[in-house]
């Protein structure tokens, strides 16, 4: 009788676990889709950042972008039915990427409690220099020097270029306080902006990091005489 009481008992726990278990709200499918199709984009977007680097816009196609990714080439058009509807994601990609890592970079450098030194200027410099070897402004650039003789790729980038300018401008004047001389800020940065780019892509084989070096030291020591003159006439 006993045995047969606990046996009974335990049908009962069996029961109620499974009807709890019955009850127990499932995993949202719509939710679990969105994530996989964003993760999915993600890693498209990033394949397609890895072929413009490693073999150069002309040779991007939608075929080795999705080998890139691991996807099958029908996951691929699901998400971009057309080269040019990937690169124009990619673009919009890079361009918010490029900000974020420019502020990331730049964000502890010039503290308005502290002095703007020559050490300082020269870590806003160095900062610079690592920002335009970072993976995502050379993909950017080899879209921008394509976009040259590739109208439709042109019309893509153009507006969000601009953009990217006012916005890296902007950008730069939060992060730099003390260059109160807002004229004087948007030279150095030109400055900076220019001969950075220009190293950058130069492609320079021979003592490139000396050279890069001696060129910094230049202009950190040009920046720093600016800064001081653009204090002077405050």
């Amino acid at each position: 009788m006993v045995a047969l009481m606990k046996k009974s008992k335990a049908v009962k726990v069996t029961a109620k676990a499974k009807a709890t278990e019955t009850k127990r709200p499932k995993r949202n499918e719509k939710g679990w889709q969105a994530e996989k199709s964003a993760m999915t984009r993600l890693a498209i977007l990033e394949a397609t950042i890895q072929c413009l680097l490693e073999l150069g816009y002309a040779n991007t196609t939608t075929a080795l972008i999705a080998n890139y990714a691991g996807v099958s080439r029908g996951a691929m058009m699901h998400h971009f039915p057309s080269r040019m509807s990937v690169m124009r994601a990619v673009v919009d990609h890079l361009h918010k990427l490029r900000l974020q890592e420019y502020l990331e970079l730049m964000a502890d450098i010039d503290d308005p409690q502290r002095t703007l030194t020559h050490q300082v200027i020269r870590e806003s410099v160095e900062a610079a220099w690592q920002y335009v070897n970072l993976p995502s402004f050379l993909a950017y650039q080899e879209l921008l020097s394509a976009s040259r003789t590739d109208a439709e790729l042109r019309q893509v980038i153009d507006p969000v270029e601009k953009d990217f300018e006012k916005q890296f401008l902007d950008t730069a004047k939060a992060v730099f306080p003390h260059w109160q001389n807002l004229a004087r800020l948007e030279g150095a940065h030109d400055m900076v902006q220019f001969l950075m780019k220009g190293m950058a892509l130069s492609h320079m084989s021979v003592r490139k990091k000396a050279r890069a070096k001696r060129v910094m030291t230049y202009l950190t020591a040009i920046l720093y005489d600016i800064y001081q003159e653009a204090n002077l006439i405050e």
